[in-house]
């Protein structure tokens, strides 16, 4: 369940320019693969110009299945059964909109029935953290020291923490190599720690494949953000700072722009070029994180082949007038995409989440942050059972955000805990 409230109409608050071709035909078949709240949007987008759409997930309650015009409940990660479906639908595009684990399954397909899209193999690099790790070594990127763990040694070698520990150095990062969402990732600063995290990532992988590696200092925030390729360059990208809350995994805000100077952004516009070039990487979205180190290197955490989730699509509209989702669905259909990007604002988004596990009731905003908040998009209403926020699947609702400089925002975000409350019970939780 969702609930939308704007402050402000969306023609008054985003100005889209992206100049996008649509000289294809209203007839076009568009395949989602994902039909949850969070992946309304490009479905609406394509809803809006006629095409027809297909979802495919195994959740047949996820609302994007009610906008369809035929659903599957299907597995995103089931190959052939998509594929099939795909060809019996002569489906012109395949979209894995904010999920890793749909895109490469959309590029797997997209290989297989001769449409728009990305290297099964490239998507399957990007999307594997143990791959990408030893892509990145090969290629002599910055890579910190790191070990992957098959299931069979998680499951049977002896005193495995001590082991891990006579290659590796506190404190350490541990992952499963194939979820998105903060799922199963924790941070490990002592010994007694290391077990139950290895158990947390071996949960959340679904190979059972996990990756540790050493966590090494960086310099001013965590930068994350969204970009596009079209024939192979890098023809838009915008980053951001990226918030987090002490005890709490998942980012819990992004602001935009973000505090890299000029140099250092284009310094890592340069690293991500060089790995979609040497990659095969053709077109369309990209999601990343990445640091900068003392020494100025970057260090590229990760990278989806995709738009990025928590509503970063729609927080670069606000703040750039780009519309990130006409161009995804523009451009997997075969569409010449233009990005023309203009400064307009500042803008964050901001993770609705609770700390504890109960009944969730209401938000109470304080009156502070209430002039600022352009949307809110509520997963959860009242009544429902919510989770710690412990993985992006756990956050209840995402909001826009819009601030009159830089120093207001940062500061804003630094103080949510203060100016956004979530009200859980934990009573009768059981």
């Amino acid at each position: 369940m969702e609930r939308h409230r704007s402050k402000i109409t969306a023609d008054s608050v985003v100005s889209v320019s992206s100049a996008v071709d649509k000289s294809g035909s209203s007839q076009n078949t568009i395949l989602f693969l994902g039909a949850s709240s969070q992946q309304l949007a490009p479905i609406n987008y394509a809803r809006q110009a006629g095409f027809k759409i297909i979802t495919c997930d195994n959740r047949p309650h996820n609302p994007g299945h009610k906008l369809a015009d035929c659903s599957y409940d299907i597995s995103t990660t089931a190959l052939q059964d998509i594929c099939d479906k795909a060809e019996e639908q002569e489906v012109d595009a395949v979209i894995a909109y904010g999920t890793d684990v749909g895109a490469p399954t959309a590029a797997w397909v997209s290989e297989r029935l001769g449409l728009n899209g990305n290297p099964y193999n490239a998507v399957i690099t990007l999307t594997d953290k143990g791959k990408f790790r030893q892509f990145q070594k090969e290629k002599k990127h910055f890579t910190p020291k790191f070990l992957i763990l098959n299931q069979e040694r998680l499951k049977n070698e002896a005193d495995l923490p001590a082991k891990i520990l006579e290659e590796l150095d506190l404190p350490l990062i541990i992952k499963p190599v194939d979820a998105s969402g903060s799922r199963g990732i924790n941070r490990v600063h002592e010994k007694e720690q290391l077990q139950n995290a290895l158990a947390l990532a071996t949960e959340n992988s679904r190979s059972g494949d996990i990756i540790i590696e050493e966590m090494i200092p960086y310099i001013g925030y965590q930068i994350c953000g969204e970009g596009f390729l079209h024939n192979g360059k890098i023809i838009f990208h915008a980053f951001a700072d990226e918030h987090f809350t002490p005890g709490i995994s998942p980012p819990v805000g992004e602001t935009f722009p973000s505090s890299a100077s000029e140099a250092q952004e284009q310094k890592a516009v340069g690293v991500l070029q060089d790995i979609f070039s040497t990659l095969g990487m053709r077109k369309g979205p990209f999601n990343f994180d990445l640091f900068y180190l003392p020494n100025g290197e970057v260090f590229v955490i990760e990278i989806g082949p995709r738009n990025g989730g928590n509503r970063m699509p729609e927080a670069i509209a606000n703040a750039y007038g780009v519309d990130m989702i006409a161009a995804t669905v523009e451009s997997a259909l075969g569409n010449d995409v233009q990005l023309e990007r203009q400064w307009l604002r500042y803008s964050a988004t901001y993770s609705v989440h609770s700390k504890k596990p109960g009944i969730f009731e209401r938000v109470e905003y304080d009156p502070k942050i209430q002039p600022h908040i352009v949307n809110e998009q509520m997963f959860v209403k009242p009544g429902e059972k919510v989770q710690r926020f412990s993985q992006g699947s756990d956050m209840l609702g995402c909001l826009i955000l819009t601030f009159d400089s830089q120093d207001q925002m940062i500061s804003m975000m630094q103080d949510m805990d203060q100016l956004i409350q979530v009200l859980v019970n934990d009573e009768d939780i059981h």
